[in-house]
């Protein structure tokens, strides 16, 4: 230590060698007589000088090198302030910790420093490989449930960065918990569930959708339809087209094409028969008759379908197309009386033209 006298006034001058001593001396002082836990939080506290922070870990470790909670502070500080070499070399030692507390930790810092790392890299081929490392790290957290409630959004964010599906329902679900009613995240986790092959879930979003989704209601319900066609829950699908079938012709449509598809046919005959009788065109009526009398083709209804051309002959005796439609349904089914009636009929009316 060095003095100038200046008018009888001493300044003293101390040198780094001396500066260096007194903090390593405080440092000891202060790990010898000041409680650790409380000191910790001191350390903890101090936002505004993460340098001398790190300063007095370091003492503090080089007195209790095994001292996990100090590495993993040390880790999150040498973080903060871009040490980023010193991070990692403690953060893969507590990776190895035995406690599940402290591996969890450094999960979660390792996660966030490399996709900080990520940014920096501009070689593709290396940032594809650096995205790998964080994929299977953020699986790791999630599979461990290494999150906590409040950094639900934070992990959503990342699953839509990684297009982690699977992540993405699962926090897409728990954000739902909280807003039932968000038509975005109903419709994401509706999406997702689709995608996932989980249909009983899906059944659960496309109705709350068509809850709420007022707007789009009818897409809804209608994407809902072919959701459990396409995935064989052909009771709630016929739940469905009941509860909507008075709604439009087109859901009486839906609902005879069910009965077909599920070899209902008399059923098919019988809609589509009504969806006749309701019918005010002309080409609409002649279409659905087809119809019918398609379905007990297809069900093999021989008596049925007899019934029915016998019913409505007279009706299209103008209709050469329903004519000769109507004539093979007999000459087919072996009726060759009523064939011979219904060709005597036909030939008394181009007579009398």
């Amino acid at each position: 230590m060095h003095y100038v006298d200046s008018e009888h006034t001493k300044n003293y001058v101390v040198t780094y060698q001396e500066l260096v001593f007194i903090f390593v001396a405080f440092c000891v002082i202060l790990i010898v007589l000041y409680p650790k836990d409380l000191l910790k939080e001191q350390i903890l506290s101090e936002k505004s000088n993460y340098d001398l922070s790190m300063l007095y870990l370091k003492t503090l470790l080089e007195h209790d090198p095994k001292n996990e909670s100090l590495m993993l502070i040390l880790a999150e500080q040498s973080l903060r302030t871009g040490k980023k070499d010193l991070s990692l070399r403690l953060l893969e030692l507590l990776l190895n910790s035995e406690s599940q507390e402290y591996r969890n930790k450094a999960t979660l810092l390792s996660y966030e420093l490399k996709k900080d790392d990520y940014y920096y890299i501009q070689d593709e081929s290396l940032q594809s490989v650096q995205k790998e490392v964080l994929r299977k790290l953020f699986l790791n957290i999630v599979n461990k449930e290494m999150y906590s409630e409040e950094s639900i959004e934070q992990w959503y964010n990342e699953s839509i960065f990684l297009q982690e599906d699977a992540a993405m329902y699962l926090f897409v679900k728990k954000k739902l918990l909280k807003e039932e009613s968000n038509v975005a995240l109903l419709e994401i986790a509706y999406y997702l569930s689709v995608k996932l092959h989980k249909p009983e879930e899906s059944w659960q979003y496309v109705s709350l959708l068509s809850k709420y989704d007022k707007e789009k209601k009818d897409k809804w319900v209608l994407d809902g339809y072919y959701m459990l066609i396409n995935n064989k829950l052909f009771d709630k699908a016929l739940e469905l087209l009941y509860a909507h079938v008075d709604d439009s012709p087109e859901w009486k449509n839906r609902l005879a094409n069910f009965y077909l598809m599920r070899q209902q046919y008399i059923k098919a005959s019988d809609m589509y028969l009504e969806m006749f009788a309701m019918a005010q065109e002309y080409t609409m009526k002649k279409q659905y008759f087809f119809q019918a009398m398609r379905a007990l083709q297809a069900g093999n209804e021989m008596e049925r379908i007899v019934a029915l051309a016998k019913k409505y002959e007279l009706n299209y005796i103008k209709d050469i197309e329903i004519r000769k439609f109507l004539l093979k349904i007999y000459l087919a089914t072996g009726n060759l009386d009523q064939a011979a009636v219904l060709s005597k009929k036909i030939l008394q009316r181009e007579i009398k033209k």
